[in-house]
Order: structure tokens, then sequence, then C-alpha cells
């Protein structure tokens, strides 16, 4: 049975407000990511959480309309946006790049279900709570890896692995800097 037009009516109403909660909480987290360049922007943040936020809906409907549990499709966004936000992540030497977007991914889904089931204000206020946290906590990350005594510690952690290794694994260049002293971006 296909829906006709005052049945789409009727759902966009009920679930309209829900869609574009999960439109301004993409938003809001997505303007962070085009500001920082970060690999997850604005429109991969919308898209994120209007797709989880469709998923919610259509359990929530499916459930209301055919019984049956709508946290089956819920569960399965977990699993989706795992494999989403691993695949933001870049290993380079002893550095690993990315985790950062591939936790607001994550969080970003979250929002989106939330907003999907029906917590409009939830979730617009946890993409504020979001936009904040990577936003305020970015100089506080940047000035606690430039401390002196955690660059030292990083050095003599770096010196030891080092020194554990096999010779023929470790082959760094003279001019080659240790990758304790780089500066993270």
């Amino acid at each position: 049975m296909n829906e006709d037009f005052s049945s789409f009516v009727i759902t966009l109403t009920e679930y309209g407000p829900r869609l574009i909660a999960a439109l301004i909480s993409g938003t809001i987290i997505g303007i962070e990511g085009e500001i920082f360049r970060r690999a997850a922007g604005l429109r991969t943040t919308i898209l994120i959480t209007l797709a989880t936020c469709l998923f919610a809906i259509l359990s929530v409907a499916i459930a209301r309309k055919f019984g049956g549990d709508p946290g089956r499709i819920a569960a399965q966004i977990v699993t989706g946006i795992g494999f989403l936000g691993a695949g933001v992540i870049m290993h380079e030497g002893v550095e690993v790049h990315g985790i950062t977007t591939s936790a607001t991914i994550f969080t970003t889904a979250a929002i989106g279900v939330t907003a999907g089931f029906g917590y409009i204000i939830t979730a617009v206020g946890l993409s504020i709570v979001v936009a904040l946290v990577l936003m305020v906590f970015r100089p506080v990350h940047r000035f606690v890896q430039n401390l002196d005594f955690i660059n030292r510690y990083r050095e003599k952690e770096f010196r030891a692995a080092i020194s554990q290794a096999p010779a023929e694994v470790i082959k760094l260049k003279p001019s080659q800097p240790s990758p304790a002293k780089k500066r993270r971006r």
C-alpha cells in the first residue's frame, strides 16, 4: 500500500519538526567542521543527522503500524556509523589523525537519532554542546600538547620504544625529526 498525499501531509506535520531539528543540529556541528576544514564538514554532518533521524522516524512509524521494536533500526545505525567513522581515521607513522572527526560523526548520528525519536529540543541542545566542545577545547588541547613536560615525556617514551625495537625496523634518517617532536595540526 502506497501513501497518498493526505497521509504524506499528516506524516510531514507529525515528523517534520524532527527533521528540521536534525537539519539545524547538523548545521550547528557542520559549521565548526567547515571553519576548521575537517573531513566531515557542513554537508556531511547535515546528511548524517538527516539520515539517522529518518531511520529513527521510519523505525517508530513501522513499529507503530506493524508492531515490533523501534530500537532495532537504531541499533543498526550504530554499526553503520561506526564503519563510516572508521573511514576517516588515518594512521601516519606513530601518529593517528581523524579520531575527533570520527567521534564527531558518531555523535552527530546519535543526535540525529535523538531528533528522530522525538527529542527535538534535546537534539538541538546537544548539537550546541558538541559545537562548543569542538571549538572551546581546541585551544585547550593545543596548550596541553605544547607543555614542555608533556613533550619531554613523549620523547622519553619514543626513545624507550626505539631501544626495544629491532634495528631493521627503525629506519629514521638523521635529518628526520622524531615523531614525538612533530606539532599536531
